[in-house]
């Protein structure tokens, strides 16, 4: 008897491990179905975006995928590991971004888009002591100034190699970072746009600063060619940027007369933006709470800064702009008192620190002081006696309160405010 009830017991337990063992077999086929049928959605969705009206939009990496003819020789986009990378000099890849105009570097495996600006912003020393990148005067400057004019909301934060370089044909990467949205420019970026030796990245004999660093130096670019030096130098900086996968295209086309156009989220009149006013033409560089600081894009010719003081508040060219070059202007009731490196007025000069677009104005004064002479933006930074006739890039406050009759906001068409 005692077996028999044994056995029972036996075959009543079996039947409830099985029905446990599907019940939890259920349970997780179902939640398997619900993670990745959510994550499928939310990729069909990032991928095939559509507007309010049920419009499909078309992502920029999308755009440029599947209309760039690919090529394998010369100019043009290259595929490699199922990233589109732009290659040689005359590639049609530019982009505004908030109405400053950006090169496409290179669109990722997972359709984040790397972009630099088509221009330098400053010349700056790399730092005093410091070689690292995140260590720099350079990464605290683009994360200052460069973001509080960038919206983060289309931005990713990409991933760079921290490994020091000391030559350029060995580099290899096993440490890496991804902390900040904006960078510099890189060797790898650099040698994968180089075709015969040529680079829509960098002008003939342009020194930039690259984030990478030799046991003692920092990399720069020296025209398409590659040196290193140390960071107390004065080289341009131009940020980079890694565009989200889902950014959507307006419009354009990836010329330079008709670049690509995306809904970046920010203000559609901010730093970068280009203006006519009376058929003279002016870059905002700042913008404040009522204002906008703009800085000419032509320069006043042979004008000396004093024949004494180096200080640009108790200067003959501060009486002069204030005087002369307002009286010239035709839109007095646009201009707005504000601080010039701390001078209040309505007309001054750039400082050090300043935005400066347009890098091919050369030789004009800073507000900035070196002993008893003056500094002067010359491509690189010099300084200059104060009786010596240079030139003059006058900026202006002005109000927000514009009435812009047609335009884009970029140099090829820039705004036209109605005075």
């Amino acid at each position: 008897m005692k077996k028999s009830k044994t056995k029972k017991r036996k075959k009543m337990i079996k039947p409830k491990i099985q029905t446990g063992f599907c019940i939890v077999s259920i349970i997780f086929i179902l939640g398997c179905c619900i993670f990745y049928g959510s994550r499928l959605v939310k990729y069909y969705k990032v991928f095939n975006p559509k507007a309010e009206n049920g419009e499909t939009l078309m992502t920029l990496a999308n755009a440029i995928t599947s209309k760039s003819q690919v090529v394998y020789e010369g100019e043009g986009v290259y595929v490699n590991n199922a990233n589109y990378i732009y290659k040689g000099e005359n590639v049609n890849n530019y982009v505004l971004i908030n109405n400053m105009l950006f090169r496409i570097m290179k669109v990722n495996a997972d359709k984040t888009i790397d972009v630099v600006l088509d221009e330098y912003i400053n010349k700056l020393p790399y730092n005093k002591e410091y070689i690292e990148y995140n260590k720099s005067s350079i990464h605290e400057y683009l994360n200052n100034k460069v973001l509080s004019i960038i919206d983060e909301k289309i931005l990713e934060k990409p991933i760079l190699c921290e490994v020091k370089v000391d030559k350029v044909n060995e580099a290899s990467c096993e440490k890496y970072t991804n902390d900040d949205y904006v960078r510099l420019l890189g060797i790898t970026d650099i040698l994968n746009s180089l075709v015969d030796n040529k680079t829509y990245l960098v002008k003939d004999s342009e020194y930039l600063w690259l984030y990478n660093e030799t046991e003692s130096k920092v990399w720069h670019t020296n025209g398409a060619t590659l040196a290193s030096d140390t960071p107390s130098e004065r080289y341009g900086i131009k940020p980079v940027l890694t565009l989200k996968n889902n950014v959507i295209l307006i419009s354009g086309e990836g010329k330079r007369e008709n670049p690509y156009k995306i809904a970046s989220g920010g203000e559609e009149v901010g730093v970068g933006t280009y203006l006519d006013i009376n058929d003279s033409l002016y870059i905002i560089y700042e913008v404040g709470e009522d204002y906008y600081k703009i800085e000419s894009d032509t320069l006043l010719q042979s004008r000396i800064f004093d024949n004494d003081t180096n200080e640009y508040s108790n200067s003959s060219l501060k009486t002069y702009l204030e005087k002369d070059y307002l009286d010239s202007l035709s839109f007095s009731k646009l201009l707005k008192e504000v601080d010039f490196n701390g001078v209040k007025s309505k007309v001054g000069i750039l400082s050090d620190d300043d935005f400066k677009f347009n890098s091919s104005l050369k030789s004009y004064f800073l507000s900035d002081t070196l002993d008893s002479n003056i500094y002067l933006y010359n491509g690189s930074l010099v300084s200059s006696r104060v009786n010596v006739k240079r030139n003059v890039r006058p900026c202006l406050g002005i109000s927000k309160d514009l009435n812009i009759i047609s335009g884009n906001g970029s140099k090829l068409a820039p705004f036209i405010v109605e005075v």
